[in-house]
């Protein structure tokens, strides 16, 4: 009797493949990794030399270069300007804080009604110190100019009129609105003028 007639047609059950799977790839891992370590090594070897190679047959080596050097120049471009902003942000800090320190000193010697915090911009400061300076030439101009005389003037004398009014014993003199606003007189000349209240002698 040959071998062949010794074989008979075995059937395996979707169980039993799955069972014998899992027991040929249990007992094959070990030796399977040991190879693709071996292979693994053997590829490091030589990969640098030949990727390069690579590359030039697929004629990409050259753009792949150019391209790296742009992802470079981007990569430091960005950084820069990271470390910039950074470095912007800390000066702006360090002025605004010196131009705080600087006001609030001189607010205080020369009575600026104006308040500077230690959070403001170029913009907060510059437009407080705008309208210092303004008031400031204001003042100056009035003690020096003709306008700011008449303006001391009428004051000085609406001052005294209301100071006036608070005396006891006055006597007004009779004022024809009628007739003074027909003269051209208006209210203000009225109010300002010295003989249209009097305080009685005791």
């Amino acid at each position: 009797m040959t071998n062949k007639d010794t074989h008979k047609q075995v059937v395996f059950s979707d169980k039993k493949i799955k069972v014998y799977e899992k027991i040929i790839k249990e007992e094959t891992a070990e030796k399977k990794r040991e190879l693709n370590r071996s292979l693994d090594n053997k590829v490091d070897e030589v990969f640098d030399k030949k990727y390069q190679l690579f590359l030039k047959d697929i004629k990409v080596k050259k753009d792949l270069e150019a391209l790296k050097k742009v992802t470079e120049d981007l990569t430091n471009f960005e950084r820069s300007i990271e470390n910039k902003l950074e470095a912007l942000k800390d000066a702006v800090k360090s002025h605004a804080k010196k131009v705080q320190v600087i006001c609030e000193r001189q607010s205080k010697i020369n009575g600026f009604d104006a308040y500077f915090g230690y959070n403001e911009d170029f913009d907060d400061f510059n437009s407080k110190l705008q309208k210092i300076c303004r008031d400031e030439l204001t003042k100056q101009f009035r003690k020096s100019t003709k306008e700011g005389q008449e303006l001391d003037a009428i004051d000085g004398k609406v001052k005294n009129l209301l100071l006036t009014l608070s005396y006891p014993n006055l006597t007004a003199k009779a004022v024809d609105l009628n007739e003074a606003l027909k003269n051209g007189s208006s209210m203000l000349t009225i109010a300002l003028n010295p003989n249209t209240l009097k305080r009685i002698e005791n």
